[in-house]
């Protein structure tokens, strides 16, 4: 809290969930939950509060909070750790060319399933949002954009999160890198990439937001 006092601000508007600050309150509140999970014969961890685990990607954090209606308890969130101290920007690409979509097939671990979706990936310190989109086309596909537009960027203390269309010359290859679990890619037209989204199969929701914004925010335009 001291460290990073802006993660556990409290705005004090209706519906908020309330960070609770207070170290002899949030002790307070941890003995009258603790006695009640013991009574239910479920661990008393479920209310450790503070830094639950750290790496250099992430901090898991359990806060003890006041919901809108007044009761109290443990609420865990993940924080992203390179985007907070070093200012990097996390990157989602919907790339382009001769009116086809790039998916490529990922691995994710946190899912144990592979994944149909757009290109993404976490943001370098030290690098630009457009910086670390180029970055990441070269290392994960193989390839240069024609051009790039900004859809968003939300900011997220130093750094953020970055969504661009990437378009890209005609003819260019993928060339995917398999260290970073990807195993194949296609290329689908934006028929079939609408399809696939109204039948709920492009899962990811990074992929689906970068495509609600194209949608919404720009004409598809030919390479």
């Amino acid at each position: 809290m001291k460290e990073h006092p802006s993660l556990f601000r409290n705005s004090g508007e209706a519906g908020e969930i309330k960070i609770i600050n207070d170290p002899e309150r949030i002790k307070i509140e941890q003995k009258r939950i603790r006695k009640e999970l013991r009574k239910n014969g479920q661990p008393e961890s479920w209310i450790k509060i503070g830094l639950l685990s750290e790496d250099e990607w992430f901090w898991t954090v359990r806060d003890m909070v006041e919901f809108p209606g007044g009761k109290m308890g443990g609420y865990i969130r993940a924080i992203n750790r390179k985007s907070n101290e070093a200012g990097g920007f996390n990157v989602i690409l919907m790339c382009v060319q001769n009116d086809q979509v790039l998916l490529v097939r990922k691995y994710r671990h946190e899912e144990r399933r592979f994944s149909w979706e757009f290109p993404r990936g976490f943001g370098e310190p030290g690098l630009t949002a457009e910086e670390n989109a180029r970055k990441e086309l070269e290392e994960e596909i193989g390839v240069k954009a024609l051009r790039l537009t900004l859809l968003t960027q939300v900011v997220e203390e130093k750094g953020g999160t970055a969504v661009f269309y990437a378009e890209m010359e005609s003819g260019q290859k993928i060339t995917i890198d398999a260290g970073e679990g990807l195993a194949s890619y296609r290329w689908v037209s934006l028929a079939e990439l609408d399809k696939l989204v109204a039948q709920g199969s492009l899962h990811d929701w990074f992929s689906l937001w970068a495509y609600a914004l194209a949608k919404g925010k720009i004409a598809f335009r030919p390479s």
